[in-house]
């Protein structure tokens, strides 16, 4: 492993992560992939701290309990952030954590209505034409 920057990217679609790992320079960034929940945690424990996280909120629900899988049913790495990552962190650490997260989703205007209460601290970015360039550029911008 290379002692750059390392980026967490929490998305389940191969494609999507390899457009936005080409976007970051591998001497600079040390950039590792989850797919789901359990991968998520998992990467924490091995390779973190991270100096930011990319979450689709829509990732496979692996890790997850039934009844986590209920409530944050199509906002699983929404649940990655709240049950695992952000979990029992004193105000100041989650203030933190969540400078150095970007949610990177379809689904950014409905999640938007449904946790405008928790938004505080949070960089979303629409899964629209281009947007590798910009979720590359808030990374570079947090990082660098």
């Amino acid at each position: 492993m290379n002692e750059g920057k390392k980026i967490l990217i929490v998305e389940d679609n191969e494609g999507v992560f390899k457009m936005m790992e080409k976007e970051l320079d591998s001497s600079t960034f040390f950039v590792k992939r989850a797919r789901a929940v359990d991968e998520a945690v998992g990467a924490l424990g091995k390779y973190g701290p991270f100096d930011c996280i990319v979450v689709d909120l829509q990732i496979l629900a692996m890790g997850l309990t039934l009844e986590q899988m209920e409530k944050y049913q199509d906002r699983e790495g929404y649940a990655f952030l709240k049950e695992f990552l952000w979990k029992g962190g004193k105000d100041e650490e989650v203030k933190e954590l969540k400078s150095k997260t970007i949610i990177c989703s379809r689904y950014v205007s409905g999640f938007k209505k449904e946790y405008r209460n928790e938004m505080d601290g949070l960089t979303l970015v629409d899964k629209t034409p281009g947007f590798e360039k910009e979720v590359t550029s808030l990374i570079k911008k947090i990082c660098l």
